[in-house]
């Protein structure tokens, strides 16, 4: 692929990842310190936050189409990998940078104490079944006891999470903004 087609998705993936990554640092604080009505708070932002990183991922798309000029065209497979790529580049800064929040600026065991006391105020706000307490008490202890997990793991499952988010959103943006190439067209006149 050409210069210009990485050059606009480094900056445009830049521009999604760091809005994506400062949602999920929203997130992860909310969760930290949470009960049910910041989880209320943190579904609705995810909401909103979806609706925009697909608004951006079109209107990126578009603006890149409408750089290609008529001869070349926008076509469908051009339009899918640009916005693949695009959620391929925000997914390693959401990553990275999860990392860095998380093991270094939280610290790891305080992000795993923080969900659990998120986990035990949401249950004791919730009427539980006495036969299911045990149940969740496992889910607690299972939760405290999960190893740290590496840089390699944190921004793999970033990478994974946001391609099926590209992929599916892009099979439809894709179809929106391509544009056929014209190898009749008269740009040089």
């Amino acid at each position: 692929m050409e210069k210009n087609f990485w050059n606009d998705v480094a900056s445009k993936g830049a521009i999604l990842g760091v809005i994506m990554l400062l949602s999920h640092i929203f997130e992860q604080m909310m969760m930290v310190n949470g009960n049910v009505t910041r989880m209320g708070i943190v579904g609705i932002e995810m909401i909103v936050l979806f609706v925009v990183y697909i608004y951006l991922l079109y209107r990126f798309a578009k603006g890149y189409s409408l750089k290609q000029s008529e001869e070349e065209g926008f076509t469908y497979n051009k339009a899918l990998g640009y916005v693949v790529s695009l959620s391929l580049f925000a997914s390693i800064i959401v990553g990275l940078g999860s990392y860095i929040y998380t093991h270094f600026i939280i610290g790891f065991e305080e992000y795993v104490k923080g969900v659990m006391n998120m986990y035990a105020n949401i249950l004791s706000s919730v009427q539980i079944p006495s036969q299911m307490i045990g149940t969740y008490e496992q889910m607690l202890e299972q939760i405290g006891s999960q190893p740290e997990p590496s840089i390699f793991a944190t921004i793999s499952s970033a990478i994974w999470n946001y391609l099926f988010i590209g992929v599916l959103a892009g099979l439809i943006i894709a179809a929106k903004v391509k544009r056929e190439p014209n190898i009749f067209s008269n740009d040089n006149e």
